[in-house]
């Protein structure tokens, strides 16, 4: 456990450093390393990630910025994303259990599939997008939330084509992953399936992320946040396609 907790913190650390230059997700950046590797179980993993994205959320979120969620639209998305976050939990649990290649394939395509979504630049459409848009997108954004604590990818691309301003896209996306992360922890606790390891990671985990948070921004590098984006997807992209090779083989 010492040893795979010293990995683990390496991992939070530069999930964290791409994701404060580039909003890039964090979650995708730990999920796809940590199970090429096997640095620690899925479930673990996602537990962190749910605790730690919460946080760094809640971080955003504060001081007003909440009030500029966009609640109609957020209340249609988790009308759908409620219902396939508990079943993604649940099928994490079992697939973890019974049938880890599977899980391990899953995983990797979700992250190739999240590359490619994150490479599409989503252009501006000329009206809002109707209630029962984000209730699909609900669905699929809660199935990933579910299973790897990986909701971003969709509900990103669908709240940047929106012709709204770009402080309530962020402040509606914040409050996605900070309500995502923290139903997922409670089904958790719920279902029982909170661990000892789970949360000395987790615990471990958060300095690591508030740290390197407040030095990438106080200290950023001479490199364009657009072209460390860039390796940072290309480098996922890699690993998932690894990750579903390995499934497989």
């Amino acid at each position: 456990m010492h040893d795979i907790s010293i990995w683990l913190l390496f991992l939070f650390v530069v999930g964290s450093y791409v994701q404060s230059l580039t909003g890039f997700a964090f979650g995708l950046v730990v999920m796809s390393v940590a199970g090429l590797f096997s640095l620690v179980s899925l479930e673990v993993a996602a537990f962190s990630v749910s605790v730690l994205s919460m946080v760094n959320a809640a971080t955003g979120l504060y001081g007003g910025v909440w009030k500029l969620v966009n609640v109609k639209n957020l209340l249609a998305y988790f009308a759908a994303a409620t219902p396939m976050i508990v079943i993604g939990v649940y099928l994490l649990d079992f697939l973890g259990s019974n049938a880890l290649h599977w899980l391990q394939l899953l995983l990797g395509v979700s992250i190739v599939l999240a590359c490619l979504m994150s490479l599409m630049k989503p252009k501006k459409d000329a009206e809002a997008s109707r209630s029962w848009v984000y209730f699909v997108f609900g669905g699929i954004s809660g199935i990933f939330g579910g299973l790897f604590a990986t909701s971003g990818p969709p509900i990103s691309y669908l709240m940047y084509r929106q012709p709204i301003a770009l402080n309530v896209i962020r402040a509606t996306l914040l409050s996605v992953f900070f309500i995502t992360s923290l139903m997922r922890i409670a089904i958790m606790g719920v279902g029982e399936q909170i661990t000892a390891s789970m949360m000395w990671v987790s615990v471990l985990g958060l300095p690591c992320v508030l740290i390197t948070s407040i030095l990438a921004k106080r200290y950023p590098p001479n490199i364009s946040p657009q072209v460390i984006k860039q390796v940072a997807l290309v480098l996922l992209l890699l690993s998932g396609v690894s990750l579903s090779v390995k499934a497989l083989l």
